[in-house]
């Protein structure tokens, strides 16, 4: 009994924190969550750029199928759409970040397929840059 009252006293009498030391726990905590927060969007950013490459190969593998049973791959014209027509693909997918996809066929053998990246335009570096694929 003597040991909970002499820690109960003790307890009562430890001082709490100074505002300096407040400020310093917010700033550490501060400086942490950003850089969780920096880490985490690239990341998110890079598994755009992986996704995307696995849509353009599902892409591949339809269009291979498409060229075994018609002959050739689809027209420029005709586009991907063609796929969703003829029962190879049930639905034309978009990149991660919800954009189609641009195909152009060179030749009855031969296509390239592109997605723009993030920025969705011609060029760019990092996420940004063009995905190609040609056959």
């Amino acid at each position: 009994m003597r040991k909970l009252r002499h820690f109960l006293k003790r307890a009562g009498s430890a001082r709490g924190m100074t505002l300096i030391e407040i400020m310093v726990v917010v700033a550490i905590l501060g400086i942490m969550a950003t850089t969780i927060t920096v880490v985490y969007v690239r990341y998110l950013e890079s598994s755009k750029v992986d996704g995307t490459k696995i849509q353009m190969d599902n892409i591949q593998q339809a269009l291979d199928a498409y060229k075994i049973q018609y002959g050739s791959y689809p027209t420029t014209e005709q586009g991907l759409q063609e796929l969703v027509n003829k029962k190879v693909m049930p639905k034309l997918p978009k990149d991660k970040w919800d954009k189609e996809f641009e195909y152009i066929r060179s030749s009855s053998s031969s296509y390239t397929l592109k997605s723009f990246g993030a920025d969705s335009a011609p060029g760019g570096e990092g996420n940004d840059a063009d995905l190609t694929v040609e056959q």
